[in-house]
Protein backbone atom coordinates (compact mmCIF):
# COMPACT_ATOMS: atom_id res chain seq x y z
CA UNK A 1 0.00 0.00 0.00
CA UNK A 2 2.92 2.39 0.83
CA UNK A 3 4.61 1.64 -2.74
CA UNK A 4 1.51 3.63 -4.27
CA UNK A 5 1.33 6.55 -2.45
CA UNK A 6 3.99 8.52 -4.32
CA UNK A 7 1.99 8.21 -7.56
CA UNK A 8 -0.70 10.44 -6.04
CA UNK A 9 0.18 13.99 -6.00
CA UNK A 10 1.38 13.62 -9.63
CA UNK A 11 -2.04 11.98 -10.61
CA UNK A 12 -3.82 14.84 -8.51
CA UNK A 13 -2.22 17.77 -9.82
CA UNK A 14 -2.29 16.39 -13.64
CA UNK A 15 -6.25 16.67 -13.10
CA UNK A 16 -5.79 20.16 -11.38
CA UNK A 17 -4.17 21.13 -14.36
CA UNK A 18 -7.18 19.55 -16.75
CA UNK A 19 -9.62 21.08 -14.75
CA UNK A 20 -8.36 24.56 -15.12
CA UNK A 21 -7.09 24.06 -18.85
CA UNK A 22 -10.78 23.27 -20.14
CA UNK A 23 -12.65 26.03 -17.67
CA UNK A 24 -9.99 28.67 -19.81
CA UNK A 25 -11.39 27.63 -22.76
CA UNK A 26 -15.04 27.38 -21.86
CA UNK A 27 -14.84 30.94 -21.14
CA UNK A 28 -12.54 31.93 -24.03
CA UNK A 29 -15.16 30.69 -26.56
CA UNK A 30 -17.08 33.45 -28.78
CA UNK A 31 -20.77 34.41 -27.71
CA UNK A 32 -22.77 34.86 -30.44
CA UNK A 33 -23.22 38.40 -31.42
CA UNK A 34 -26.86 39.04 -31.09
CA UNK A 35 -28.40 40.25 -34.52
CA UNK A 36 -30.32 43.73 -35.07
CA UNK A 37 -33.37 44.16 -36.70
CA UNK A 38 -32.16 47.06 -38.26
CA UNK A 39 -35.98 47.55 -39.57
CA UNK A 40 -37.50 47.30 -36.22
CA UNK A 41 -39.11 50.34 -34.61
CA UNK A 42 -36.77 52.35 -32.05
CA UNK A 43 -37.32 50.60 -28.25
CA UNK A 44 -39.79 51.79 -25.97
CA UNK A 45 -38.68 53.68 -22.65
CA UNK A 46 -40.81 54.24 -19.52
CA UNK A 47 -40.96 58.60 -19.30
CA UNK A 48 -40.33 59.46 -23.41
CA UNK A 49 -38.77 62.76 -24.27
CA UNK A 50 -39.51 64.89 -26.84
CA UNK A 51 -36.97 63.41 -28.89
CA UNK A 52 -37.58 60.03 -28.02
CA UNK A 53 -41.00 60.53 -29.45
CA UNK A 54 -39.01 61.99 -32.05
CA UNK A 55 -37.39 58.65 -32.86
CA UNK A 56 -40.54 56.90 -33.49
CA UNK A 57 -42.10 59.45 -35.47
CA UNK A 58 -38.54 59.40 -37.53
CA UNK A 59 -38.97 55.62 -38.06
CA UNK A 60 -42.31 55.89 -39.59
CA UNK A 61 -42.18 58.48 -41.97
CA UNK A 62 -38.30 59.10 -42.55
CA UNK A 63 -36.52 56.34 -41.96
CA UNK A 64 -37.82 53.91 -45.07
CA UNK A 65 -35.97 57.11 -47.21
CA UNK A 66 -33.31 58.86 -44.87
CA UNK A 67 -32.17 55.05 -43.24
CA UNK A 68 -32.31 53.64 -39.78
CA UNK A 69 -29.01 55.91 -38.82
CA UNK A 70 -29.71 59.13 -41.25
CA UNK A 71 -27.05 58.18 -43.53
CA UNK A 72 -29.60 58.89 -46.70
CA UNK A 73 -30.59 56.23 -49.19
CA UNK A 74 -27.65 54.78 -49.52
CA UNK A 75 -26.98 51.49 -51.46
CA UNK A 76 -26.02 49.57 -48.43
CA UNK A 77 -29.37 50.53 -46.50
CA UNK A 78 -31.44 49.70 -49.57
CA UNK A 79 -30.22 46.29 -49.30
CA UNK A 80 -32.27 45.56 -45.54
CA UNK A 81 -35.27 45.49 -47.88
CA UNK A 82 -36.74 42.70 -49.35
CA UNK A 83 -35.27 42.22 -52.84
CA UNK A 84 -38.75 43.46 -53.95
CA UNK A 85 -38.01 46.65 -52.33
CA UNK A 86 -34.56 47.38 -53.37
CA UNK A 87 -35.20 49.43 -56.72
CA UNK A 88 -38.51 51.33 -56.12
CA UNK A 89 -37.51 53.54 -59.20
CA UNK A 90 -38.35 50.54 -61.46
CA UNK A 91 -41.92 50.17 -60.06
CA UNK A 92 -45.01 51.69 -61.80
CA UNK A 93 -45.18 53.17 -58.22
CA UNK A 94 -42.38 55.11 -57.63
CA UNK A 95 -40.66 55.25 -61.04
CA UNK A 96 -40.57 57.99 -63.66
CA UNK A 97 -44.55 57.84 -64.54
CA UNK A 98 -46.10 56.49 -61.62
CA UNK A 99 -49.62 55.60 -60.92
CA UNK A 100 -51.92 57.80 -60.33
CA UNK A 101 -51.57 57.91 -56.17
CA UNK A 102 -47.67 57.22 -56.55
CA UNK A 103 -44.83 59.12 -56.58
CA UNK A 104 -41.30 59.30 -58.46
CA UNK A 105 -38.98 58.85 -55.77
CA UNK A 106 -35.50 61.07 -56.21
CA UNK A 107 -31.95 59.31 -56.89
CA UNK A 108 -30.88 60.56 -54.38
CA UNK A 109 -31.51 61.52 -50.33
CA UNK A 110 -29.27 63.15 -48.33
CA UNK A 111 -27.84 62.17 -45.28
CA UNK A 112 -29.47 63.92 -41.79
CA UNK A 113 -27.53 62.97 -39.44
CA UNK A 114 -23.76 63.18 -39.34
CA UNK A 115 -21.14 65.92 -39.64
CA UNK A 116 -22.70 68.91 -41.17
CA UNK A 117 -25.35 67.30 -42.59
CA UNK A 118 -27.48 70.04 -41.23
CA UNK A 119 -25.36 72.94 -42.15
CA UNK A 120 -27.48 74.47 -44.52
CA UNK A 121 -29.61 75.07 -41.41
CA UNK A 122 -28.62 78.22 -38.65
CA UNK A 123 -31.32 77.54 -36.48
CA UNK A 124 -33.82 75.25 -35.21
CA UNK A 125 -36.80 77.08 -36.48
CA UNK A 126 -35.51 77.02 -40.44
CA UNK A 127 -35.06 73.12 -39.58
CA UNK A 128 -38.71 72.85 -38.75
CA UNK A 129 -40.00 75.32 -40.87
CA UNK A 130 -37.92 72.94 -44.09
CA UNK A 131 -39.35 69.43 -42.75
CA UNK A 132 -42.89 71.08 -41.84
CA UNK A 133 -43.59 72.54 -45.27
CA UNK A 134 -41.54 69.74 -47.63
CA UNK A 135 -41.73 66.24 -45.57
CA UNK A 136 -42.62 63.79 -45.96
CA UNK A 137 -41.88 63.76 -49.69
CA UNK A 138 -44.71 61.91 -50.68
CA UNK A 139 -47.17 64.06 -48.45
CA UNK A 140 -45.78 67.33 -47.61
CA UNK A 141 -47.41 68.66 -44.64
CA UNK A 142 -49.18 65.80 -43.42
CA UNK A 143 -48.03 65.80 -40.34
CA UNK A 144 -49.12 67.59 -36.51
CA UNK A 145 -47.05 70.61 -36.04
CA UNK A 146 -46.14 68.63 -33.06
CA UNK A 147 -44.73 65.75 -34.80
CA UNK A 148 -42.63 68.21 -36.78
CA UNK A 149 -41.13 69.39 -33.81
CA UNK A 150 -40.27 66.16 -31.90
CA UNK A 151 -39.10 65.34 -35.28
CA UNK A 152 -36.52 68.00 -35.75
CA UNK A 153 -35.82 67.57 -31.79
CA UNK A 154 -35.18 64.07 -32.46
CA UNK A 155 -32.58 65.16 -35.55
CA UNK A 156 -31.01 68.10 -32.96
CA UNK A 157 -30.13 65.15 -30.27
CA UNK A 158 -28.69 62.95 -32.78
CA UNK A 159 -26.27 65.35 -34.25
CA UNK A 160 -25.52 66.85 -30.82
CA UNK A 161 -26.79 70.17 -32.00
CA UNK A 162 -29.07 72.57 -29.49
CA UNK A 163 -29.34 72.60 -25.49
CA UNK A 164 -32.31 69.16 -25.34
CA UNK A 165 -34.91 71.74 -24.18
CA UNK A 166 -38.01 70.81 -25.47
CA UNK A 167 -39.08 73.02 -28.81
CA UNK A 168 -42.25 74.85 -29.36
CA UNK A 169 -43.52 77.12 -32.01
CA UNK A 170 -42.14 79.54 -29.99
CA UNK A 171 -38.60 78.61 -28.98
CA UNK A 172 -37.70 76.36 -31.98
CA UNK A 173 -36.64 79.38 -33.69
CA UNK A 174 -34.53 80.68 -31.02
CA UNK A 175 -32.54 77.27 -31.12
CA UNK A 176 -29.06 78.08 -33.00
CA UNK A 177 -27.29 74.83 -34.30
CA UNK A 178 -23.62 76.20 -35.03
CA UNK A 179 -23.14 76.61 -31.46
CA UNK A 180 -22.28 72.75 -30.85
CA UNK A 181 -20.31 70.53 -32.69
CA UNK A 182 -22.35 68.61 -35.51
CA UNK A 183 -21.16 64.94 -33.85
CA UNK A 184 -23.60 61.91 -34.57
CA UNK A 185 -24.61 59.82 -31.68
CA UNK A 186 -22.87 56.42 -32.88
CA UNK A 187 -25.41 53.56 -33.09
CA UNK A 188 -24.69 50.40 -31.72
CA UNK A 189 -24.83 47.33 -33.55
CA UNK A 190 -25.24 44.57 -30.24
CA UNK A 191 -26.91 45.31 -27.14
CA UNK A 192 -24.62 46.25 -24.44
CA UNK A 193 -26.26 44.51 -21.44
CA UNK A 194 -25.92 41.37 -23.54
CA UNK A 195 -22.27 41.76 -23.68
CA UNK A 196 -21.24 42.92 -20.05
CA UNK A 197 -23.53 39.85 -19.20
CA UNK A 198 -21.43 37.33 -21.20
CA UNK A 199 -18.25 38.93 -19.87
CA UNK A 200 -19.21 38.72 -16.90
CA UNK A 201 -20.42 35.01 -16.87
CA UNK A 202 -17.17 34.04 -18.66
CA UNK A 203 -14.98 35.73 -16.01
CA UNK A 204 -17.46 34.38 -12.94
CA UNK A 205 -16.58 31.13 -14.48
CA UNK A 206 -12.87 31.07 -14.59
CA UNK A 207 -12.51 32.57 -10.33
CA UNK A 208 -14.54 29.52 -9.88
CA UNK A 209 -12.60 27.07 -11.27
CA UNK A 210 -9.58 29.01 -10.18
CA UNK A 211 -10.64 28.66 -6.40
CA UNK A 212 -11.75 25.24 -6.67
CA UNK A 213 -8.08 24.22 -8.32
CA UNK A 214 -6.11 26.12 -5.95
CA UNK A 215 -8.15 24.34 -3.34
CA UNK A 216 -7.30 21.18 -4.40
CA UNK A 217 -3.95 21.72 -4.91
CA UNK A 218 -3.53 23.34 -1.59
CA UNK A 219 -5.32 20.07 -0.44
CA UNK A 220 -3.04 17.71 -2.30
CA UNK A 221 -0.06 19.61 -0.80
CA UNK A 222 -0.95 18.84 2.50
CA UNK A 223 -2.01 15.40 2.29
CA UNK A 224 1.27 14.26 0.22
CA UNK A 225 2.86 16.36 3.58
CA UNK A 226 1.33 13.88 5.97
CA UNK A 227 1.68 11.48 4.58
CA UNK A 228 5.52 11.79 3.81
CA UNK A 229 6.35 12.70 7.39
Amino acid sequence: MMMKRPFLFPLLLVLCALALSWSLAVAQEPKPTPTVDRLAPPPTVPSPTQADDGAYLYWLNCQPCHGDVGQGLTDEWREQYPMEDQYCWNSGCHGKRPYEDGFTLPDTVPAIIGANSLSRFETAGQLYAYIRTRMPYEYPGALPDTEYLAIAAFLLRENALGSGIPLTEESVYAVRLRQAAATPTVQQTATPEAATSASTGAMSLVAVWGLAGSSVFLGVIWLWRRQTR
